[in-house]
């Protein structure tokens, strides 16, 4: 299936409220996979949660990530709960899934070096200010500061989406088919890339392929950096003391401000014995204060909305991570529908693959823009076709 809503839905847990106890004492299995600390913290929130609730128990196994998604599909898994990743939803969307909500979320937005705004002393555009704004400010400061660079961006995956979609490309059509409908934002973004390099104003190597963006931001060749929020803790290291950055918003144009995002989810099955005791359990983990203490503790971005009428208190003695992370988590509520569903699509991986190699040859001169669009079209529009055939 091909639609654009994802299986497994999005800040919302559709528990009921007012339910009873469970009767008997369960005991629960819970699969998780973790970047970093994210199940030894649920393991920490779910031996609370047995305290206040003694008739059940969780019990976090924790599961290389690479094995998930072969254990999810197994005939009978005996799981209760399982933390999943976006691609694992595109790989199978036939996982017997009952519901679920996402605990976290890698959000594209820009890194922008900010000692150089204030050497150059250019004021950093406001929070609604579009891609004309900040191209503004940008050429600004990079000729006051000598700043080789005004932006670097690899071509690669997600990256060129966010920016595509804020400039009005849409990626689904009223049917909620991934089909680019309407390509002229995308189109957009690759020209004024492309108008950057020629201009000298962005590395051609991180266009062309190499995806190197990253090297030019922490040593203070480029003013901005469009990546994600997984990067935050890497940036922080490698950029040290050298200079002050921050994470803004995504810049405006005709389709809104969005970056793009993936998620990792927790889910429960429909062959769970226990249900209302996995019902419990979600409830619990999915109220604000738990859910913004997770997000504290594993230094991740949350997925839903309730946290963020406060500033998260990230546990890092870093200020910067922390910032850089509440700046992200900023992003989220501003997120467009397409760019949340096509984190999970299984046509998405066919559309990025695309997409790299296409603007790649656009970028080197390779094809012109028209057929460039032309290519990637035809080549989603057979995968599409061949999805719907059972392909």
């Amino acid at each position: 299936m091909n639609r654009a809503v994802p299986i497994v839905l999005l800040f919302l847990l559709a528990v009921s409220t007012g339910m009873s106890a469970a009767q008997e004492s369960v005991a629960l299995r819970f699969a998780c996979f973790q970047d970093g600390n994210e199940c030894d913290v649920y393991a920490d929130l779910l031996a609370r949660f047995t305290q206040e609730n003694p008739a059940i128990e969780v019990t976090v196994e924790t599961v290389p990530a690479a094995e998930i998604h072969e254990r999810l599909s197994a005939p009978v898994n005996g799981l209760d709960i399982a933390r999943i990743a976006d691609q694992n939803v595109m790989q199978s969307r036939d996982l017997g899934l009952r519901y679920g909500f996402a605990d976290t979320a890698a959000v594209v937005a820009p890194f922008v070096n900010t000692s150089l705004f204030e050497q150059a002393s250019v004021a950093l555009p406001s929070a609604e200010a579009s891609w004309d704004d900040w191209l503004l400010a940008l050429r600004q400061v990079s000729e006051a500061t000598n700043t080789p660079y005004m932006l670097a961006v690899d071509n690669k995956d997600h990256r060129l989406v966010g920016p595509a979609m804020s400039l009005g490309a849409r990626y689904f059509d009223e049917a909620g088919f991934l089909t680019l409908p309407d390509a002229t934002g995308l189109r957009d973004f690759l020209e004024i890339l492309q108008s950057l390099m020629q201009a000298g104003e962005t590395p051609a190597d991180t266009l062309l392929g190499t995806g190197k963006s990253q090297e030019y931001f922490v040593r203070g060749e480029t003013l901005m950096y469009i990546c994600g929020s997984w990067k935050v803790e890497e940036v922080a290291a490698q950029v040290g003391d050298d200079f002050a950055w921050q994470i803004v918003p995504n810049p405006a144009g005709p389709g809104g401000a969005t970056g793009v995002a993936q998620f990792t989810e927790l889910v429960t099955f429909v062959d769970s014995e226990h249900p209302d005791a996995v019902d419990q359990v979600f409830e619990y983990l999915y109220a604000p204060a738990i859910a913004a203490e997770f997000a504290a503790r594993t230094l991740t971005v949350p997925a839903q909305s309730n946290p963020y009428a406060e500033t998260i208190d990230y546990h890092t003695d870093n200020p910067v991570i922390a910032a850089a992370l509440n700046g992200f988590a900023r992003e989220v509520p501003k997120l467009q529908r397409q760019a949340i569903a096509l984190g999970s699509h299984p046509l998405a991986p066919v559309y990025y693959e695309a997409s790299n190699t296409y603007s790649r040859q656009y970028f080197a001169g390779e094809l012109t823009l028209d057929e460039a669009m032309a290519r990637l079209q035809e080549q989603l529009d057979e995968a599409a076709a061949n999805m719907a055939a059972g392909g």
